[in-house]
């Protein structure tokens, strides 16, 4: 599950940094970041799928670490790619939205479940 997820994560937010950045280089530092990020951020979150917690309180767990995220990865952008902190917090603000909201969608739709079932063939 967290290796989909990081896949998925990597795929989506890449594919946005090559076309929006118009760079191969600005594809591997994505991948960086999401390798620093990524993993401990889905590990959390499988925690909390144990936890007995209303929805309010996952919901503001989970913008909070999303908040962090995109703090982690705007420092690591800011140093990898040699951009000031505006430039590298948009480029993280985007990237992150972009896969926040396409990774809800693909949880409505039910599709983590066809991908887990895929990744364990």
């Amino acid at each position: 599950m967290i290796l989909c997820q990081l896949l998925f994560t990597v795929l989506i937010e890449g594919s946005v940094m090559i076309v929006w950045q118009n760079s191969k280089e600005a594809l591997g530092y994505s991948v960086l970041a999401n390798l620093m990020t990524n993993p401990p951020l889905n590990l959390v979150l499988l925690y909390m799928a144990t936890c007995r917690m209303g929805i309010e309180e996952t919901l503001i767990i989970r913008i909070a670490l999303e908040v962090l995220v995109v703090a982690a990865e705007t420092l690591a952008y800011k140093g990898m790619m040699n951009l000031n902190l505006k430039k590298a917090f948009a480029i993280s603000l985007v990237l992150n939205l972009v896969s926040f909201i396409i990774g809800e969608v693909f949880g409505l739709l039910g599709y983590w479940n066809v991908l887990e079932l895929v990744a364990s063939l």
